[in-house]
């Protein structure tokens, strides 16, 4: 059975995913007022995918009849002069995240709560592919430069690996 001491994190985490998703909204507007529409798509959809997150931890709270916290959104703040600054914003969340993730892997060990410890092995796992996914894109925009045409090459990169995980069902 879930372990209640447990349902704090559990709701940070859900908390978590929704501040996620707002800042992938406003790094997304970010690329669109810069014209790198493949970048935004790429975020936007990771928005969608955290809300994914944020709904499944929803309901496992629901599940194990624990109560349910929202608190209140803080403005994302985007203040980056490139995308791979950007993207590097990104990625240094999701290693937040992670860390968040792992918190709660060892709060569930900790109070034998083997239901939550199970639940989260999931999210131990996408954390992984945000990861990849997200130093591969900053990897990509090191290899591409800083040349003339760059930002062309690199929305354009960006564009075909969103393609791409949308095609195998994500990140």
């Amino acid at each position: 059975m879930p372990h209640p001491s447990t349902a704090t994190v559990m709701n940070d985490l859900m908390n978590g995913e929704l501040r996620a998703a707002h800042l992938y909204w406003q790094a997304g507007a970010w690329c669109v007022e810069r014209n790198l529409n493949g970048c935004s798509e790429l975020l936007l959809t990771h928005a969608d995918e955290e809300l994914t997150h944020m709904k499944k931890m929803l309901n496992y709270l629901v599940d194990c009849e624990w109560p349910i916290r929202f608190q209140a959104l803080p403005e994302p703040k985007v203040d980056t002069e490139s995308v791979q600054e950007l993207f590097q914003l990104i990625l240094d969340h999701e290693k937040k995240v992670t860390d968040g993730i792992n918190r709660a892997v060892k709060e569930a060990q900790a109070s034998d709560d083997h239901s939550t410890f199970e639940f989260l092995q999931w999210f131990v796992m996408e954390q992984r592919e945000e990861i990849k996914t997200f130093q591969g894109i900053i990897d990509r925009i090191k290899l591409i430069g800083d040349g003339p045409h760059s930002l062309y090459y690199i929305d354009k990169e960006v564009a075909e690996m969103s393609a791409s995980m949308a095609a195998s069902g994500g990140a």
